[in-house]
């Protein structure tokens, strides 16, 4: 089945594809591809203004899911460095549908999939996979992706063990030559620009 179809009937998307689906109506923006790839692809915009792309591959039966905030480490306050990066790791860590710390990992590993996330500069990437094939644990899969951005616990216990967390993790950076490198293009950029923080 097409993927308009696919997505018209699924509980999870309450969307721009479900209405175009169900109406004939197309909102979806044309995706160019390579002539070899026979995957089929889907580009939308929600209601909520998220834009989103689908793709089907018939070749595979695992399924992965991604989320580009278009905020980064250049968005922290001067007062808050770090609050990007903290963030990241704190919307994985409970919500209000799922409180348990450890729901989502343990859903992935019973369903054969992983996750993680990272940010950048501008960005940061949120991202599972899972196994395909069940519809219904791909949905669930969904919802609980979906619960870190829109109702993220934020606990005081998990506060504390996630910052020494990052400074575990920045430490082992300062041994990194890359991200030396990185320190430097950084330092050296206008220091009134978001890059130099």
């Amino acid at each position: 089945p097409s993927l308009k179809k696919a997505f018209a009937t699924d509980e999870t998307i309450h969307s721009t594809a479900a209405t175009a689906a169900a109406t004939g109506q197309d909102s979806a923006v044309d995706v160019i591809k390579s002539p070899l790839d026979d995957r089929e692809y889907l580009a939308l915009t929600l209601d909520n203004g998220l834009r989103v792309l689908l793709c089907s591959d018939p070749s595979t039966t695992e399924a992965a899911v991604a989320m580009d905030v278009h905020v980064g480490a250049c968005s922290d306050p001067k007062e808050v460095p770090g609050l990007a990066h903290f963030t990241e790791h704190m919307l994985f860590l409970g919500t209000k549908q799922y409180p348990q710390e450890n729901s989502f990992e343990a859903f992935l590993s019973n369903n054969g999939g992983s996750s993680n996330a990272f940010t950048d500069s501008e960005n940061t990437v949120y991202y599972f996979d899972m196994e395909g094939e069940a519809k219904n644990k791909l949905s669930e899969g969904l919802k609980r992706f979906g619960s870190f951005f829109s109702d993220p616990l934020f606990t005081e216990a998990a506060t504390g063990r996630e910052l020494n967390a990052i400074e575990s993790e920045n430490k082992k950076n300062l041994q990194s030559d890359t991200f030396r490198l990185y320190q430097i293009a950084k330092s050296r950029a206008n220091s009134d620009h978001p890059f130099s923080k």
